[in-house]
């Protein structure tokens, strides 16, 4: 008898929840997880200033960081510098460094437009350094680089010219 009572009540149940008039409870929604990612900056403080001194923090600390990281004696876990090492760490280096170059003179208006836009980026160039990567690859990769940073370094490259008059600011030769 109690399990004929239980399923005429869950029956009610099902059938008062599909008609119409029921009103619907309002749906409980799970807390929203936090972002993964918090600012920098209290909500109370954000003003362009602020944000701007907090985020030009991060390039004192870099630069400090890569000094430290020049100056500090090999660990023992040092990767041992063999000629395609440093050739493939010069590759990656240099790749990183097109990004900064382009921000700068884009910002100064040296290269307009379309021509700041980047292509996708390698995955390559996030990988670490390694003596392994095949010459002929880093080969590759160079020249993807020197075509990649070209209308940059020239935009520069001739902007320092003119700016030192010095006709070699941009030789390494």
């Amino acid at each position: 008898m109690a399990y004929r009572f239980t399923a005429a009540v869950v029956l009610a149940s099902l059938l008062a929840a599909c008609s119409p008039q029921t009103p619907t409870a309002p749906a409980t929604t799970a807390e929203a997880p936090p972002p993964s990612q918090q600012g920098n900056t209290p909500p109370e403080d954000l003003d362009p200033f602020v944000v701007m001194i907090g985020a030009e923090r991060w390039t004192v600390i870099l630069d400090k960081a890569l000094e430290g990281a020049r100056e500090a004696p090999e660990g023992p876990g040092a990767i041992d510098e063999t000629d395609l090492y440093r050739a493939d760490a010069a590759t990656k280096t240099g790749a990183a460094m097109i990004i900064e170059l382009r921000n700068r003179v884009c910002r100064k208006g040296l290269v307009t437009g379309d021509k700041c836009k980047l292509p996708d980026w390698p995955a390559w160039a996030l990988e670490l350094p390694t003596g392994d990567t095949p010459m002929a690859e880093i080969d590759r990769r160079s020249a993807w680089v020197g075509e990649v940073m070209s209308p940059f370094t020239e935009a520069a490259c001739a902007a320092g010219r003119a700016a030192t008059s010095d006709e070699l600011f941009c030789s390494v030769e």
